[in-house]
């Protein structure tokens, strides 16, 4: 039975990625067809992968870094995603991939199809609780992404519902993210009770425990009381990340060298939530799909040179400005910083080489043998740092300066770096900061942050002409895609984009 169920999965898995692009995922089988593929745990086991498989699809794509507006580079080869950077989608189609839900809610339709049906298999508590509470934390997790992304969006709950609809009010959408994440907290046990059939553990950082689940919950509370501008929420979200920061399955590694070797690879006590990439399995992703792949060469790549050219940089003066001499990262981070940025602009191009991501496999025979195939490494969607920082901030606007002090300089001890003074200035601005620094190319982070705490007009180009008005009718979310009002009239444009394609 499992091998029909991970057939059927696998052709689920087709028929969502087919190019069939109705309003929203349609199911080819029956409510009787689902029912024979949900009698046993193998069966349930079978459906959560799949739907594992589709969110790896979704969090995993490069789709993402293209959609991430904030990333800090100074140069990117690819002139849309740069324009994009400065708040320019004139290089857009409106139909770009970018624009589109479409594989976001596929997804959520994989984990509504467990949702919905687990109760079929007869599971005992314990292990129905393990796989309820997955499917919930994933939903979860889609739909946080769908409201930062475009705000108002589709609310789908059942999975057998393909009816057309309208855009739900983001802040209804996040009730019911809270709501998940709450019960999915309560079912989940702890990351070290993690167990698959056998009783064997389970160390993938892609399967969400109770810390997982606190941790996505302190992030939306965050964008409830910052983006929202409800404050009082502030309170649930410290509540929220405190649980995850008093969680023993959880711990910074030693040093910034041990977040490139250890925690950026994946599966670390560090990491709290990952798309996590298994080649035996099947669970592969192209070198060229990382940022890591977009920003790297030298030092990391073989056959390269400090004068390979590169499209995707930052640039040395970039580099300065954000790390102070001491700061570990910077030699962690980058490769030889401080000799390579006095060699000549001609070799260097005036840009820093990171160094973060530091195993690459690489074909072996055949016409792309020698070239790059993989990373070695996970993608790291939160890790403990961006809890404790995300703490930080929210005890910094609820006035509690002593207690953000305290998370920030956490941060700043593994780093090498003096606790936060006075001196400095502001300390909301001093704790984003301290985010740029620790989780620098992380994906979609820092754009998602200047947007949470309404300092949008930090970032590039247009960003820093929008006002509070041009924010409250969409101006910081994606355009929705042609496509989507095309297949569902309901659908109608964000506000602030009516017109501009």
């Amino acid at each position: 039975m499992r091998k029909q169920m991970i057939g059927y999965i696998a052709g689920l898995a087709l028929f969502l990625l087919s190019g069939c692009d109705s309003f929203l995922t349609q199911l080819s089988e029956n409510n009787t067809t689902v029912a024979n593929h949900f009698r046993t745990e193998e069966d349930a086991e079978a459906a959560v992968y799949g739907m594992h498989a589709q969110f790896r699809e979704v969090l995993g794509s490069f789709t993402q870094d293209y959609r991430d507006r904030g990333l800090l580079l100074d140069n990117f080869g690819l002139a849309r995603w740069r324009e994009a950077n400065e708040h320019n989608f004139s290089g857009y189609t409106a139909t770009a991939v970018e624009f589109s839900w479409m594989y976001e809610y596929k997804a959520v339709s994989a984990a509504n199809l467990v949702i919905g049906n687990l109760y079929r298999a007869g599971l005992p508590e314990e292990r129905y609780r393990f796989y309820m509470g997955q499917a919930l934390c994933i939903r979860a997790c889609l739909y946080f992404q769908i409201i930062r992304l475009w705000g108002d969006a589709p609310l789908v709950l059942e999975y057998e519902d393909i009816s057309e609809k309208g855009r739900t009010p983001w802040r209804e959408i996040a009730g019911h993210i809270v709501a998940d994440l709450l019960l999915a907290a309560e079912y989940l046990p702890p990351a070290d009770q993690l167990k698959d059939p056998e009783g064997k553990p389970l160390t993938a950082r892609q399967i969400p425990g109770r810390g997982t689940a606190y941790a996505i919950l302190a992030g939306v509370y965050a964008w409830i009381a910052g983006y929202g501008q409800e404050p009082e929420y502030y309170a649930l979200g410290i509540e929220a990340a405190g649980k995850v920061i008093g969680d023993p399955n959880y711990r910074l590694v030693a040093s910034p060298e041990e977040v490139c070797t250890e925690v950026l690879p994946g599966n670390s006590e560090e990491g709290i939530f990952e798309v996590c990439y298994d080649d035996s399995r099947g669970e592969y992703k192209d070198f060229g799909s990382y940022i890591g792949g977009t920003v790297e060469k030298w030092p990391v790549l073989k056959g390269t040179t400090p004068a390979s050219r590169r499209k995707f940089f930052i640039r040395n003066e970039t580099v300065e400005r954000l790390y102070t001499p001491e700061d570990l990262r910077l030699q962690a981070y980058f490769a030889d910083f401080f000799r390579m940025k006095e060699e000549p602009v001609s070799v260097t191009q005036g840009a820093a080489y990171v160094r973060m991501w530091r195993e690459v496999e690489y074909y072996s025979g055949g016409i792309y043998d020698g070239t790059p195939r993989t990373l070695l490494a996970n993608d790291i969607l939160i890790r403990l740092p961006d809890i404790l920082l995300l703490r930080a901030e929210m005890k910094a606007a609820t006035g509690d300066r002593e207690g953000a002090v305290a998370d920030l300089d956490v941060v700043r001890r593994r780093a090498g770096v003096a606790g936060y003074s006075e001196a400095e200035g502001d300390l909301r601005r001093a704790i984003q900061l301290e985010r740029d620094r620790e989780l620098l190319f992380q994906t979609g982070v820092r754009y998602f942050d200047y947007m949470r705490n309404h300092t949008y007009n930090l970032l590039k180009g247009g960003f820093r002409d929008l006002t509070e008005t041009d924010v409250a009718a969409g101006a910081l979310f994606l355009p929705v895609s042609l496509d989507a009002m095309n297949n569902n009239p309901k659908v109608k444009q964000t506000a602030y984009w009516v017109g501009k394609f």
